[in-house]
């Protein structure tokens, strides 16, 4: 019988261990997440800027060809498509720290569901030799 709960605590432990590392290595990939999307939105910012500066430049060139114009035109879409697929990014990075919430909190429960299974078993086994 005690030989019964020592495996049942050395595999608890094993798994306690496992279930840590999974823990540990989902934190680092979410400091790694938040750490992008902060350089993200200053890349975002960046652009924001640069698409103003240029819309300035275009609106107070006196001397502007078509040809200026419509190269400006061109480069302030290039500026506006990079910042959409920044935004995309984002939400994607967003998403996998959410799924990663979720999977910590049913791992959580999964965890204390075996716990509380292994309690209810040892004072079944307590009750039954009493």
């Amino acid at each position: 019988m005690k030989d019964e709960l020592k495996a049942s605590l050395k595999r608890l432990g094993r798994l306690a261990q496992i279930k840590q590392t999974y823990v540990s290595v989902a934190e680092a990939n979410v400091r790694n997440a938040e750490g992008e999307v902060r350089q993200l939105e200053s890349a975002e910012s960046k652009l924001t800027g640069n698409i103003q500066g240029k819309q300035a430049e275009i609106a107070y060139l006196q001397t502007a060809t078509g040809h200026d114009v419509q190269s400006g035109e061109r480069y302030i879409q290039a500026l506006e498509l990079q910042r959409r697929s920044m935004r995309e990014q984002k939400m994607v990075e967003k998403v996998q720290e959410h799924r990663l919430h979720q999977w910590e909190h049913q791992d959580d429960a999964a965890s204390q569901k075996s716990q509380d299974e292994i309690s209810i078993g040892r004072f079944v086994r307590i009750r039954r030799q009493n």
